[in-house]
């Protein structure tokens, strides 16, 4: 009988198997449409794939270890044995080697003590990436230099210790953590960052720590300087480039939205220089390295012309290699090199293997890529139709034609995110009329000139005008001229703007307590539209509501973006049946790749057999053996034999404790962390959240183990600096987020909950007598500044640290470019209302406090305080200058707003607005300030918006107003300019480098995203500006330095030994009244 049961079992299991490969068999058309309307009903009735991952789960409960990660229970008998080290996730205990491996490592001088992290707070904030898992490791270890690395690996090696590369850790897949030893080398000083630029900008070799970004920007700057005709860029676009590092774009064969195949990491990188396990160094662009590696390694080089003469025999494998490749896939390791070289080349097999190796082969420590032209004529349309199926065919018939660069394409649900915005609904009509399949495609042309980029469009456009229905739905008949393309910057900026912001908008509309998942597929174009019906008809069934599919048509590649909670057994048995039947529709069905761009990492190498077959699997694993036959480096990673790890170390995402919610919507992409000043101190705004989300968790459990109350101690402790106190909250990491959180919000709103009653008293009696400290600074800073010359720099900076530390960071640290005290603020030239004076030619002037206080340096060429040159700018410019009675009692409020003293700060910045309104007759007279933080502070506080188009900031002021009342001369040869952050965020960094262009022949911008300095933080937390300030560039040669944030200067000063001053200086300086100034 129980035979019999089983059989019967198995029979209806088959059946129902089949059923589902009946379902997936539709043309992907009406057909499949209606079948789903016709059987909808409960997902997990009569699904296979459901039932596959029932049995896997085996009603095992979740688990949750000490970090907070989540993980099925083993199955009875499969308990783990945690006095037994084995190289598995969460089996790798300490059995004595790792102490034996920092042992080694600090007594034979290879690492500093201070490079190796430990403590909970760290290793935590390093132990994820951009993925949904969570592993934390033992020890990460801040890598400085390829010696390093080549010490490192011998006696990891050695000692068995397993150990993983992390550049800036925005891998997808889980590839860039460990519960082992994390090698660390992102933001790390100047280390990894250097690169030299050749052949007229045709090829450039980086180290792995450049952002993409930053070296498509190197290119640039390097055409400029050299006054080249072409522009050249990197292959690989990725939508991450402004964050990603070179390290993991090659590591993953990352390619991204323009560059297709032909131009990804594989086809572009020319030479390598690699680490291996052993320690072996081979830079494969030195013919002595290459020889003798030739001679170390002969037996790995024989055993690779072997593999690959194995694989070129077999036609079969040959053929499949060849046909996956055809398209996008990083699924499993590049095993294209097997065949696009002959065997006795195994030098340039060894080369193309390491490419989407994902830091299991070797490390990549220097990289050489062939650059591609970056063409300066560009234009984009962005065209409806009423079904994917159909935007689909369309993207196939432009990818035959070959004239378009590249073609996106959106689902109905990414277009209904498009209507939340005003621009696109402007650019494209009938976007708001869509239908429920409606689907759309970007389509971008590029070319070397204004001739060809206009042929490649009307070759576009002719082609589309073929399309029998174009427009949001069928009933709705609109033409391709309907859609036009655009030249113009800003509206085809506004259509690639809404598609890189697609992946954060879904991610940040999650519920709580959910991750955000991105998977992302490919297939053969002519297949892409039957594929993206199938995979949206499986998220519906599977209850994905949120599930939005859009991606890069002209390569066949999808990216499907949902949320996905992992509360519960229920949560992880939907997540893998969808997994599951989403391989089949992918891998089986398709013939596609179930990682097309974003690596294998842990996501699916459970997978990789699947999608490539056992023989081409088994070469993988004999690749791996090949080059780390101990798995030692980054073990589990592409290859993993638990079918089930796909699912284990799984992230939460629990919600932060704080007034500010929207920082819950962290999707935790790290985009951020290059813009952080505090990035190489202490956290970086990724880490912040991630650290204060773990502190919420572990404060809302009802009760606590000891060691996880000693693990919240310890924590909470350390939070309170490297979370708190070294945050400079300037938002510039909102620049960067996605989802555009402010992780400055959060520390500050912290702050604000952790303020005494008593330091809002005293704040807010300052706050009231802020004309006392207004006139009690200057003095002071003056006697400080005698002290200076009598005592000389050394003593007064000995002193004053020595304050700061008995202070508590109370006292700020001195240095020699510390001010003096500011003059006191002359408006004998100046009214104090509107009603005395013609308003059609005035403006409000309101000098900021700190430039009301702090004058120039001593030793500096300048002695007059900024409101002076201010001034004298607005009269050259024939303006009649308006400066408010009581304005030494005003203040925008941003001293206290920065440490949480609420109450005062908007005591402060409400009665700054009270009197601005009355003085600017409500805003009908122009209001400038001079100091760009002031001036963001200001506009941010009011509570009547619309007075914020009334408020300049110096640069903004000058650029609007006074450009046909001044003439230019270039006073300079060679000046240093830094943008404070508060100046890009309110988005003039344009006009900054404009003025500064036309007062200077040549200007070198400092590349600092953020000085760190927070108002008077960086004064009183030195370490922080020190660390945000180590890549400042600042040419030799260059004496003079501008900004507009007179408390930033003072830190760019003291790092680059240049007197930074405000660039009103150089605007004062280079400009002459026009003969006759015309208002404008």
């Amino acid at each position: 009988d129980e035979l019999h049961k089983q059989k019967k079992k198995k029979q209806k299991s088959q059946n129902v198997f089949q059923e589902t490969i009946r379902w997936n068999s539709y043309a992907s058309s009406a057909d499949a449409a209606e079948v789903l309307e016709e059987e909808e009903k409960d997902w997990r009735i009569d699904n296979p794939f459901f039932d596959k991952a029932r049995e896997n789960a085996a009603g095992r409960r979740m688990q949750e270890n000490l970090v907070g990660a989540l993980s099925l229970e083993p199955r009875e008998g499969e308990e783990v044995d945690e006095t037994v080290f084995k190289n598995v996730d969460g089996r790798r205990i300490e059995d004595g080697r790792y102490a034996a491996f920092i042992n080694r490592l600090q007594r034979e001088g290879i690492i500093a003590e201070n490079k190796i992290l430990s403590d909970p707070v760290r290793t935590f904030a390093y132990g994820t990436d951009a993925s949904f898992y969570r592993l934390n490791p033992r020890y990460v270890i801040k890598i400085s230099s390829e010696d390093e690395i080549k010490r490192i690996l011998p006696i990891a090696l050695e000692l068995g210790v397993p150990v993983t590369f992390r550049a800036a850790g925005t891998s997808l897949s889980g590839q860039a953590i460990t519960d082992s030893v994390l090698l660390k080398l992102s933001h790390h000083g100047k280390n990894f960052r250097n690169y030299e630029i050749r052949n007229g900008g045709k090829e450039i070799t980086v180290e792995p720590g450049l952002i993409g970004g930053e070296v498509n920007k190197l290119l640039a700057r390097y055409k400029h300087i050299n006054k080249l005709k072409d522009q050249y860029k990197i292959g690989p676009d990725p939508a991450s480039i402004e964050s990603c590092m070179i390290g993991g774009i090659v590591s993953n064969n990352s390619s991204g939205m323009c560059c297709g195949v032909a131009m990804n990491s594989y086809h572009t990188v020319k030479d390598l220089r690699l680490v291996f396990v052993d320690g072996t160094v081979l830079d494969t662009s030195i013919p002595e390295s290459v020889e003798a590696f030739k001679q170390s390694h002969a037996y790995l080089l024989k055993q690779v012309s072997e593999l690959a003469e194995e694989v070129q025999s077999d036609p079969d494998l040959v053929a499949l290699i060849k046909k996956k490749f055809a398209i996008k896939c990083t699924t499993g390791y590049s095993i294209n090199a097997l065949v696009d070289a002959p065997p006795s080349e195994p030098m340039e097999i060894l080369k193309k293997l390491m490419i989407g190796s994902e830091g299991t082969l070797a490390f990549v420590s220097k990289v050489t890529f062939n650059t591609v032209p970056e063409f300066p004529d560009k234009a984009s349309c962005f065209v409806l139709f009423p079904d994917i199926e159909m935007a689909c065919e369309a993207a196939y018939r432009l990818r035959k034609q070959g004239k378009a660069s590249a073609v996106e394409l959106f689902d109905r649900a990414s277009l209904k995110e498009f209507e939340n915005d005003e621009k696109m609904l402007k650019l494209v009509k009938g976007l708001s009329d869509s239908g429920p399949d409606a689907a759309s495609l970007l389509i971008e042309c590029t070319g070397p000139d204004d001739d060809d980029l206009n042929e490649r469009i009307k070759a576009v456009v002719d082609l589309l005008r073929e399309e029998k229905y174009i427009g949001p739905r069928e009933d709705i008949s609109m033409e391709i001229g309907d859609f036009p393309f655009t030249k113009v910057a800003d509206e085809y900026k506004c259509y690639w703007n809404a598609r890189k912001g697609l992946i954060p908008i879904v991610g940040g509309a999650r519920p709580n307590g959910t991750s955000m998942l991105i998977e992302d597929v490919a297939c053969s174009v002519d297949n892409l539209g039957k594929m993206a019906k199938d995979l949206i008809y499986m998220f519906r069934r599977y209850g994905y509501d949120d599930a939005a599919t859009f991606g890069h048509a002209l390569e066949g590649n999808l990216h499907l973006v949902f949320s996905q909670g992992f509360r519960n057994t229920a949560e992880i048995e939907r997540f893998d049946a969808m997994m599951q039947e989403m391989a089949y529709i992918v891998a089986t069905k398709y013939k596609g790749s179930l990682k097309a761009e974003h690596g294998t990492g842990r996501n699916v190498a459970p997978f990789v057999e699947m999608e490539w077959g056992t023989k081409a699997y088994d070469i993988m694993w004999r690749l791996k053996a090949i080059f780390d036959p101990d798995n030692i480096v980054n073990p589990g990673v592409i290859l993993n034999k638990d079918p089930e790890i796909h699912m284990k170390s799984l992230k939460q995402s629990p919600v932060a404790d704080s007034t500010y919610d929207t920082a819950n919507k962290c999707i935790e992409c790290g985009f951020c962390e290059s813009n952080c000043p505090s990035r190489d101190l202490s956290l970086t705004p990724r880490q912040r959240v991630t650290v204060y989300r773990e502190i919420s968790r572990l404060k809302a459990k009802e009760s606590l183990t000891i060691p996880e109350l000693e693990r919240l101690r310890q924590m909470t402790e350390a939070f309170d600096y490297m979370g708190n106190a070294t945050c400079a909250a300037d938002g510039m990491c909102q620049e960067k987020c996605p989802v555009k959180i402010n992780t400055g919000e959060l520390i500050k709103s912290l702050r604000e909950r952790e303020m005494s009653e008593s330091a809002n008293t005293l704040a807010m009696y300052a706050a009231n007598n802020f004309g006392v400290v207004n006139a009690m600074v200057p003095p002071l800073l003056n006697t400080v500044d005698l002290a200076h010359g009598v005592l000389g720099s050394s003593v007064l900076e000995t002193t004053s640290r020595l304050l700061n530390k008995i202070s508590g960071n109370s006292i700020p640290v001195w240095n020699k470019y510390m001010p003096r005290g500011a003059k006191k603020l002359d408006t004998s030239d100046c009214v104090s209302g509107a009603e005395e004076t013609d308003i059609r030619n005035s403006v409000v002037y309101i000098p900021s406090c700190v430039t009301r206080m702090m004058g120039p340096a001593r030793g500096d060429s300048v002695t007059e305080p900024v409101h002076e040159k201010m001034i004298s700018i607005l009269k050259k410019a024939n303006y009649n200058v308006i400066i408010p009675e009581g304005i030494d009692s005003m203040c925008c409020g941003m001293m206290f707003d920065s440490r949480g003293n609420k109450p005062a700060a908007n005591s402060k910045a409400y009665a700054l607005e009270d009197m601005m309104k009355e003085v600017s007759m409500n805003g009908r007279i122009p209001v400038i300030c001079d100091t760009s933080p002031c001036t963001q502070t200001i506009k941010n506080k009011l509570r009547d918006k619309m007075m914020g188009f009334s408020v300049y900031e110096p640069v903004e002021f000058v650029n609007h107003f006074c450009m046909d009342r001044l003439e230019f001369d270039k006073v300079k040869e060679n000046v240093a300019i830094h943008i404070p952050c508060s100046s890009k965020k309110m988005g003039i960094e344009s006009n900054f480098k404009k003025l500064a262009g036309m007062c200077a022949e040549n200007v070198h911008e400092s590349g600092i995203p953020c000085c760190g300095m927070a108002g008077d933080r960086g004064m009183r937390y030195e370490e922080l500006t020190k660390s945000s300030l180590q890549h400042l560039d600042v040419p030799s040669g260059c004496k003079d330095g501008y900004s507009t944030s007179r408390t930033c200067e003072m830190s760019l000063s003291r790092q680059s030994d240049v007197n930074f001053r405000g660039l009103l200086y150089l605007i004062d300086e280079a400009t002459r009244p026009k003969q006759k100034a015309t208002g404008k």
